[in-house]
């Protein structure tokens, strides 16, 4: 099969290498055999013979990710995906390739036998738009990705039936990313010729990229029901699934795929180590990160890709990526601050204590001893003191995490012993430090959802959700409204996504539990879920624009992320 899509489950980035290799394969068991290859990410195309032991050889290739596919006479057809790149290459930029043919990856002879059968309207094509069409093919095998729209454009244009030239054009401008101008290729190609599994496979990768979820479903079922064997059906099913929130049948056809072509251009892996994280399961997104750098090395994602996994395999103890958070640290009777030699304010650290020490006009000095710290540290850090009563005082200075961090003036956000509430759980007589049961403990359940979030990040704005001064503000539909230090969960139940999202949309989908956080890369692919032609793919921090900064109202001095998700002014 030539000139079949996907939908790409990671941002593909521009190659930097543009060495060119030499691809040497050979056939097991050894066979003659027509041989072809096929650019699955950029428009190539080539085609050889293989001979009587089974070798055969591409020349000029550029690295990337290519469809070798091999013609048996007798026995089918079969396609495997390959990477040509510099981990595969020897200090020649030579490639050598074993392919040790498997029952399994070979079309029925049933299908092949359908698809052999040349219709009327085929037939008619005439033998000028049939040259067009040879000499576009010769064009993609030299790059002439110009050259060869010139003549599959002339090819349909001598035949408007031309069934595979509208394919081809609609690979190649699928690979650009003109994505509603490939729609209408794979249409027109797939009118010409409705049994054609190309262009019916093809509208099932587009039709995700243009968020068309469930006509997605019906064209990739009915390619998988046509070709159970073919990986790129499989995978596209399974993605179709992953989107419509069903991902028992995403990963039973993910996983197939996978089967079929470990190394297939579609990536099943990422979109499997997704759907393992939304179960909670990191030893198994952990295997499909590594099985993916196994087989593309030298992906433009590979490096980001090593990085999470990375992350994943140290974040085995739940317990101990909860310590590493901000959260863990939103009260501590032993606060890890540095110390300050200035005036009037010092921070001193004596026999393993702090104590912020002043001094007033007249030079007389007074010490204070810093018993505790509330807030992650992340925007600030108040310290207290304990007053003679066993209340809490809040001291004039306090710890600033913007810019590497920096003392200043306490913000004054009045604080009361109600501010333990959240801020720290009770361990006995005396405040701690929040652990596992201040979560799992008040959900009653091994996995809390949004739920124990918004007890205290709290639905709505009033008297328990701002930090200093109430101020009066009016919501309105540019979102200028009330925003306040603590205004995450409000400020995100006030925006279209969230309320558009049929519960899709949580807390605990950008801030995966014990952890928080994800890179721009991951807050991407969360986004993609429901805009994955937005910007023509390209790899943007979504969260930059679309949810920025903004001074809170009620802590001047801090920046606090927006959560009301909107389209910048």
């Amino acid at each position: 099969m030539r000139g079949a899509l996907l939908l790409m489950t990671v941002v593909l980035s521009a190659r930097g290498d543009t060495a060119h290799y030499e691809l040497r394969g050979r056939l097991l068991p050894a066979t003659r055999a027509s041989v072809w290859l096929h650019g699955a990410t950029a428009p190539f195309e080539d085609s050889t013979l293989a001979d009587d032991e089974g070798r055969f050889r591409f020349r000029d290739l550029l690295a990337g990710t290519y469809t070798l596919g091999a013609f048996v006479p007798g026995r089918g057809e079969m396609r495997r995906t390959i990477e040509v790149g510099p981990s595969r290459a020897d200090a020649r930029k030579r490639i050598e390739l074993t392919v040790e043919f498997r029952d399994a990856e070979f079309e029925s002879r049933d299908t092949l036998r359908r698809e052999a059968m040349v219709s009327a309207r085929e037939l008619a094509i005439p033998d000028r738009a049939r040259r067009e069409y040879e000499d576009a093919e010769r064009r993609l095998a030299r790059r002439d990705v110009e050259g060869a729209i010139a003549h599959f454009e002339r090819a349909v244009e001598l035949a408007p039936q031309f069934s595979d030239a509208w394919n081809h054009l609609g690979t190649i401008a699928y690979q650009a990313r003109d994505y509603t101008r490939a729609e209408t290729c794979f249409r027109k190609a797939l009118d010409a010729d409705p049994k054609a599994f190309q262009p019916l496979v093809n509208l099932g990768g587009v039709s995700l990229n243009l968020s068309k979820f469930e006509e997605a479903l019906q064209y990739n079922l009915y390619a998988a029901l046509t070709r159970p064997n073919d990986a790129l059906a499989n995978s596209q099913l399974g993605m179709s699934y992953f989107y419509l929130d069903k991902l028992d049948l995403a990963q039973k056809y993910l996983t197939a795929a996978k089967r079929l072509d470990p190394a297939h251009f579609s990536h099943p892996q990422v979109m499997l180590a997704e759907i393992a994280l939304r179960r909670q399961d990191r030893t198994a997104a952990a295997a499909e990160l590594a099985e993916f750098l196994q087989y593309h090395p030298d992906s433009p994602e590979a490096g980001k890709i090593k990085e999470r996994l990375e992350q994943l395999r140290g974040q085995s103890d739940p317990g101990q990526t909860f310590a590493a958070t901000g959260m863990a640290s939103t009260f501590s009777e032993t606060p890890s601050l540095p110390a300050l030699d200035g005036n009037p304010y010092s921070v001193l650290r004596t026999d393993g204590r702090l104590y912020l020490q002043s001094r007033d006009r007249d030079g007389i000095v007074r010490q204070s001893r810093i018993d505790a710290a509330i807030g992650s540290g992340r925007h600030v850090r108040v310290l207290l003191r304990r007053a003679a009563d066993g209340g809490w005082v809040e001291l004039p200075l306090a710890w600033y995490g913007a810019d590497g961090g920096r003392y200043a003036a306490s913000p004054a956000f009045g604080f009361t012993s109600n501010c333990l509430t959240c801020h720290a759980r009770q361990n006995g007589d005396h405040p701690a430090a929040l652990g596992c049961a201040s979560c799992h403990g008040m959900a009653g359940s091994s996995k809390p959802g949004q739920q124990v979030c918004l007890q205290c990040h709290l639905e709505a704005s009033g008297p328990n959700s701002g930090h200093g001064t109430a101020v009066s503000f009016k919501n309105d539909d540019k979102g200028t409204g009330k925003f306040e230090l603590n205004s995450a969960a409000y400020r995100l139940l006030e925006s279209r996504c969230y309320q558009g999202a049929a519960g899709k949309l949580t807390c605990i989908t950008c801030h995966p539990p014990h952890s928080f956080s994800k890179t721009p890369a991951e807050y991407r692919m969360v986004c993609r879920g429901c805009h994955p032609t937005m910007h023509n793919g390209a790899a943007l921090d979504c969260t930059r624009c679309h949810m920025p900064t903004r001074q809170a109202q009620d802590a001047a001095q801090m920046m606090v992320t927006d959560h009301r998700i909107q389209r910048p002014l």
